[in-house]
Formats: C-alpha cells, sequence, structure tokens
C-alpha cells in the first residue's frame, strides 16, 4: 500500500487512532488552553479531563503495544478495567465519563446494557473495533432504550482498528486457531463466508487506518480470492475511509 498524504508508519497511525478515540470525551477550554487556562476552568470541564478505559481482550491485545500506563495516563486515563468479568467486577464512578473499546458482539452489547442500566458512569463512549452490524445496532438500541438509559451514551463509533500492530510496518489480525477454522472437512460454506468477512475487515482496518488504496493480487480459486473479491467490494462500499 501506498499513499501521498500520509508519511505515518502503520504503527504510528493506529496509535494516533486510539489517541483520537480516547480524545472523545474530553472537552477543551475555550480560552486558549495552556496552564492559565486549566485554573479556569469548572469543575465540570476539569472532571472531563480524566476518564476511565474499558476494553475487551481481544481489543486489549490491541492497545498493549501501542500504548503503556504511563501513555494512557497522558491521554487522561485514571483507570483501565477489562469489560469481561460478570455484573460486579467493576464499581460504580458516577462521576466520570467512561470509553468503551469492545467488539461488537452480543455478550459485550448486554455487558455495556447493564452498565449503563446501574449507572455506573455519568456518560459512555463507545468504540466497536470494527463495524457494528445493524441487527446488532437495533439489538441494543432495544436494550437501552426498556432500561432508560440511553441518555447516557454520549457517541457511537466503527473505529475500524481490528488488527494488532507489532512493528511499524507488521501486522496480525490475530485469529486464533484461525488454521483449524480455515481446513474444517465439515466447515460450511456459512461458516467459512463469516471466516472470510472476518479476515476482510481485520484489512479494511489496516486500509482505513492508513488512508491508502491497495494493489490487491491474489491466486486464483479457493479461499485467497474469496478474500480479495470481498476485500475489493467491502473498499468499493465504503470508500469513504
Amino acid at each position: 500500500m501506498s499513499s501521498n498524504t500520509n508519511t505515518q508508519s502503520l504503527k504510528e497511525a493506529q496509535r494516533t487512532a486510539l489517541q483520537r478515540m480516547l480524545a472523545t470525551s474530553k472537552q477543551k477550554p475555550q480560552n486558549g488552553g495552556g496552564y492559565g487556562a486549566s485554573l479556569s476552568m469548572t469543575p465540570a470541564l476539569l472532571a472531563d479531563q480524566w476518564k476511565i478505559f474499558i476494553y475487551d481482550l481481544s481489543c486489549r491485545a490491541i492497545v498493549s503495544p501501542q500504548m503503556s500506563v504511563s501513555a494512557l495516563r497522558k491521554e487522561g486515563v485514571t483507570l483501565h478495567l477489562q469489560l469481561e468479568g460478570g455484573e460486579n467486577a467493576r464499581e460504580a464512578i458516577e462521576d466520570v465519563p467512561a470509553v468503551y473499546f469492545c467488539r461488537p458482539t452480543v455478550e459485550n452489547l448486554k455487558i455495556i446494557a447493564s452498565d449503563l442500566e446501574r449507572s455506573l458512569y455519568s456518560r459512555v463512549h463507545l468504540n466497536f473495533v470494527t463495524k457494528l452490524q445493524r441487527s446488532e445496532m437495533e439489538y441494543f438500541a432495544k436494550l437501552v432504550v426498556q432500561t432508560g438509559s440511553l441518555g447516557k451514551v454520549a457517541s457511537v463509533h466503527d473505529q475500524y482498528i481490528d488488527y494488532v500492530c507489532l512493528e511499524d510496518r507488521m501486522f496480525t489480525l490475530n485469529k486464533t486457531k484461525s488454521y483449524v477454522q480455515y481446513n474444517k472437512p465439515n466447515q460450511t460454506d456459512a461458516a467459512m463466508e463469516l471466516i472470510m468477512d472476518d479476515i476482510c475487515y481485520g484489512l479494511i482496518s489496516v486500509v482505513s487506518t492508513l488512508g491508502a488504496l491497495p494493489i490487491i493480487r491474489c491466486p486464483r480459486g479457493g479461499a485467497p480470492e474469496m478474500v480479495a473479491r470481498k476485500l475489493n467490494r467491502m473498499i468499493t462500499e465504503q470508500y469513504a475511509i
């Protein structure tokens, strides 16, 4: 891939995307910023400089190579917690916003809806590592409307950073047991289609992060061509990236 406008490495670009995600709950002072500006901020604005960061296991693997605890602290993260773990895994901190970063699975949506219903945080910014499908979005909307907690949701974003970046120009899609899944003799066509979609969303995340259109080459036939055609179609449909 190449880009005339983007000189960042893939790792730098992903780190920038993570920093931008964490900045979504930050309200900047209106008089130009700086040390003097922070003294004139109201208690509400000052509290907004700090946040809780909540992620699931797969997203922790994305964040860990990119941001240390001190780097998270610089972005205003005072506490980072794991999403999984049951209803009593996290205590209420009602005067602080939370930034969620996770996969858009039904299980994760249920946990988030439960957190909203219990008013654990002042408001939440939801960041999904890949596309939130319409069916899941409608399911989640139904949950939060039923519990009357929709007002706690400050923003919802599809981040498209579904890959683990280990070096400046080296990444992995981090798909566990992928070889076994791709080569099962009894694998159904429907299951294989979902696996190919998952791979393509990971690849389109890389394309989106770099802001570059790729040249796609693949051998004819089989899974490689299937992935290449799906990826080409996704890029065409989401050309705005």
